[in-house]
Formats: C-alpha cells, sequence, structure tokens
C-alpha cells in the first residue's frame, strides 16, 4: 500500500487546532482527494465539542471556506490569508 496524501492538526482537541498540512501526491491531484480529505478534516473536528477554534494560513482561500465553511480573518492584506473557524465551545463560559 502507498500513501499518496496526508493532512496534519496539531491539536490539544479542546482549545485550538491548526491545520498546518494538506498534501496530495501530484500524479493523483485533480481527482477530488483533497476534498475528500478535508471532509474527513471536518469530521473530526465536529467530534469535539469542547472546540473553540480552527485556524490556518492559505493562498487557497475559497477552497477552505467551501469545504470547512471557514472565513478569512480580518486583515489579509498579503494574498496569504488566515482563515478560523469557530468551534462549538467558542465564547461559551465555563
Amino acid at each position: 500500500m502507498r500513501q499518496i496524501g496526508l493532512a496534519r492538526l496539531i491539536t490539544d482537541q479542546v482549545t485550538f487546532a491548526y491545520l498546518t498540512d494538506v498534501y496530495i501526491l501530484e500524479q493523483y491531484q485533480g481527482k477530488g482527494l483533497g476534498s475528500f480529505l478535508i471532509g474527513c478534516v471536518n469530521e473530526t473536528l465536529l467530534s469535539w465539542p469542547a472546540l473553540r477554534g480552527t485556524f490556518l494560513m492559505t493562498s487557497e482561500r475559497d477552497f477552505y471556506a467551501k469545504r470547512l465553511e471557514m472565513k478569512p480573518f480580518d486583515g489579509a492584506k498579503s494574498g496569504v490569508y488566515w482563515m478560523v473557524k469557530k468551534g462549538p465551545r467558542y465564547g461559551l463560559s465555563d
């Protein structure tokens, strides 16, 4: 069996999740595997009910906005976007 892609989150499963890497080998790109992989990431994020937020940095704003329902962080002017997604616990007091 051969690995053809990956997605990596740095997280404590409560306070934050930072999506650091999403990669599909070039010969497998354009076949919907990246979208599938991000769908799996989203399922994982949704399984952590205490998660306060998810972050990533990207130049592919529309891809993540659509698939993860993320929004650009205000102030993105350089063509690289910080994206955020509020988790179920965002803004709730303990």
